[in-house]
């Protein structure tokens, strides 16, 4: 395995939650998007190939020297390439054209949401999602599932999961979604990027100013930060208007 093969399986581990994180890295977010930014934070201080050696000092596993000396920066996207090429499903799976369909819930989590998390936790892997689902490309989406949830699915049924998951959440969810996503709609046709981009982040000061301004929410007094931070950034829609805003277009209804 190369050092970047490493990291992606630890990175794996942190966001599925089957490992906790190496000495010298606290994670006090919650929230996906919140949590990958103060994870790759404290990464970058260290750097990837100290994040390595103390993962696996964690398992009481000794990774070759050579191996951190062959590391480059840039080979992150090139091992990843390389990875969702030479995966392979299982066996005993149906064939890739059609792979299996996976029903809410798929253990504690879903699968899709393991797949978001993981992606999460790395920007280039966020970046490749979209670039993937911008593209239409079904094979390169498949692989990436394998090497992030170890499952099988289509991008139309992660899309349709991901375009309804506010119908199957508690009215407080789908209003705050709803009023949000109207919210994001309206500054994007204003070309407000770097507002949108603060509030996806979750930017408390950003969302308390604009909470104050915008018509969707000045007359609501549930709109607070606290409800922002629990209906939306903690369920992925921050994710969703990303993938939206940048093209990718979501089904209306479920494969057959």
């Amino acid at each position: 395995m190369t050092l970047i093969e490493y990291y992606i399986k630890y990175m794996q581990g942190i966001a599925d939650g089957s490992r906790i994180p190496p000495e010298g890295i606290t994670l006090t977010q919650e929230e996906p998007m919140r949590r990958a930014a103060e994870l790759q934070t404290q990464i970058q201080a260290m750097g990837i190939p100290e994040f390595v050696r103390r993962c696996a000092l964690q398992d009481g596993e000794t990774i070759a020297e050579e191996i951190y000396a062959a590391y480059r920066p840039e080979d992150l996207m090139a091992t990843l390439q390389a990875l969702t090429a030479q995966e392979e499903a299982p066996t005993d799976e149906p064939d890739p054209a059609e792979p299996p369909q996976i029903d809410e819930p798929d253990g504690p989590r879903s699968a899709y949401e393991v797949l978001l998390d993981c992606c999460c936790l790395d920007e280039n892997l966020l970046y490749y999602l979209i670039d993937v689902l911008k593209r239409n490309a079904e094979e390169e989406f498949q692989k990436l599932a394998l090497v992030t949830a170890r499952k099988a699915f289509t991008q139309s049924d992660f899309l349709y999961w991901f375009s309804t998951k506010q119908n199957r959440a508690e009215q407080e969810e789908l209003i705050c979604v709803t009023l949000m996503d109207a919210c994001f709609d309206r500054l994007a046709s204003e070309e407000q990027k770097e507002l949108i981009a603060a509030l996806l982040c979750g930017d408390q000061m950003t969302f308390e100013l604009f909470r104050c301004d915008a018509p969707e929410l000045m007359h609501l007094p549930d709109a607070t930060f606290a409800w922002y931070e629990k209906n939306y950034l903690q369920g992925y829609y921050p994710i969703r208007y990303m993938l939206k805003f940048n093209g990718v277009q979501f089904p209306k209804e479920a494969e057959a």
